[in-house]
């Protein structure tokens, strides 16, 4: 008859050889991943990026205290709460109105470099040039746009949080 087994001796397991193995998984299961991944190192590589970021990770504190020093000085932070206003206005234009003036500023400025730089215009001119159509259209919507920037100019942000309309954050 046999003998009873009486202890169990696990094998001891190679943590080197279970980490192995584990990459090898992951390398099979997301190989497209991996294989993108590398293209990205390898396009940093040849546009030396990858030296910049690696000076700018070891380098941090110091790019850190150099940044700060530069956004915390008037004209950059004046510059910036421009730019964020800029933003503003411009995502409060109708894309499709942004459009059609930028198609006919276009328009226009293949008009202007048509005209000589020496080119001269008289008073008769300039009258007779207010006849044509397109001019008249063209003023209308400078016109226009010149009373309502007037309105808004004229409108003081107390008096318009009075009238309670929201013109957003002031910047």
């Amino acid at each position: 008859m046999a003998n009873a087994i009486t202890s169990i001796v696990r094998q001891p397991v190679d943590d080197a050889v279970l980490a192995k193995q584990k990459i090898e998984q992951a390398l099979v299961d997301h190989a497209d991943g991996v294989i993108d991944g590398l293209a990205l190192l390898q396009a940093c590589e040849e546009r030396g990026l990858l030296p910049l970021l690696r000076a700018l990770l070891e380098q941090g504190d110091d790019v850190l205290r150099i940044v700060l020093n530069l956004v915390t000085r008037p004209e950059i932070t004046g510059g910036l709460k421009n730019g964020i206003g800029a933003l503003q206005f411009l995502g409060a234009i109708p894309p499709e109105s942004m459009s059609r003036l930028f198609e006919a500023a276009s328009t226009g400025f293949k008009e202007a470099t048509g005209v000589p730089v020496n080119a001269r215009m008289g008073v008769y001119d300039a009258l007779k040039a207010l006849r044509d159509p397109d001019v008249g259209r063209a003023l209308a919507v400078a016109l226009a746009f010149l009373k309502g920037m007037g309105r808004g100019l004229a409108d003081s942000p107390e008096a318009t949080a009075a009238r309670g309309e929201d013109r957003g954050p002031e910047v």
